[in-house]
């Protein structure tokens, strides 16, 4: 009788692993991979005047889980660790305002820059949740789309000034000062840094991957794609008050010149978007 029941053990296990083997649609339920991307980003959200943002680079590497509903269609989570640049730039930025010293007098405080440029430096955690479809085949067209949620890890804000003349005319004197009041705020200087300590908000996105998938080894396959990343949220800060002009007065002695960030105007509003190519390893389980 027990040999009756090996038999009938050995006999199942081989019609198994043969449905298995031979089986058309024989898939892994479950797909680890390996995820890496680079790309160029752009701010595309209202600016101040005068400012304008360029393309820069951003890169991203990171994991993707996907469980498969059946062997074209899936589900996935991630996690990615991301890097990228933003640049704002102007050309002859000037502006003006009227202002009161600390000794109580009225003046017009003017600015005027050869050249501006504020840089963010951003690392963030982007965790997206999306839907895959991949065709059958050693070699097969994918595509992906879905939503990522992006924390901020760290944001670093650089605002340079190029040929920067700051003045202040007094109308009640008929006097101008423009030149080497800096303790005052008033000077020519060839180059000026400054670093706002400011924060982005969090960021959505919506976000699509087409491109072909490789069959490299038994479950194992190789994804190279183009990728886009379309932010919806706006990212600019809370603030309690608003600075309209990215350089400001302020009536003390030794530090009258304020550097502000164009995260810190009322009207500015912080959408991004990237694209690239990103190839992604996966194995399945």
């Amino acid at each position: 009788m027990k040999q009756y029941f090996y038999l009938a053990v050995f006999l199942i296990s081989v019609g198994y692993t043969a449905q298995a083997q031979y089986k058309p649609y024989y898939y892994k339920n479950h797909e680890i991979g390996v995820i890496a991307k680079a790309g160029m980003s752009q701010n595309y959200g209202s600016l101040p005047t005068q400012i304008s943002t360029d393309f820069k680079m951003s890169t991203a590497v990171g994991i993707q889980y996907d469980y498969y509903l059946n062997a074209t269609w899936s589900l996935g989570i991630g996690g990615q660790y991301a890097m990228q640049t933003t640049t704002f730039t102007a050309n002859n930025l000037k502006g003006n305002s009227e202002e009161v010293d600390w000794e109580n007098e009225k003046f017009v405080f003017s600015y005027h820059g050869k050249s501006y440029k504020e840089e963010w430096k951003v690392s963030q955690l982007n965790i997206p949740l999306t839907v895959q479809y991949v065709g059958k085949g050693e070699r097969a067209f994918y595509a992906r789309t879905g939503i990522q949620y992006s924390l901020i890890m760290s944001n670093k804000t650089t605002v340079t000034w190029s040929g920067l003349q700051t003045s202040g005319f007094f109308p009640q004197y008929n006097l101008l000062l423009d030149q080497d009041l800096l303790y005052a705020g008033f000077a020519y200087q060839e180059q000026v840094e400054a670093k706002p300590k400011l924060d982005l908000k969090d960021r959505w996105a919506w976000i699509g991957e087409v491109g072909m998938k490789y069959n490299i080894k038994d479950n194992q396959n190789l994804y190279v794609g183009v990728y886009f990343d379309l932010g919806v949220n706006n990212q600019k800060p809370d603030i309690q008050t608003s600075k309209e002009q990215v350089l400001m007065y302020q009536p003390v002695e030794n530090d009258a010149l304020v550097y502000s960030s164009i995260q810190e105007s009322s009207n500015a509003v912080f959408k991004s978007y990237n694209f690239g190519i990103q190839l992604r390893y996966g194995f399945g389980l």
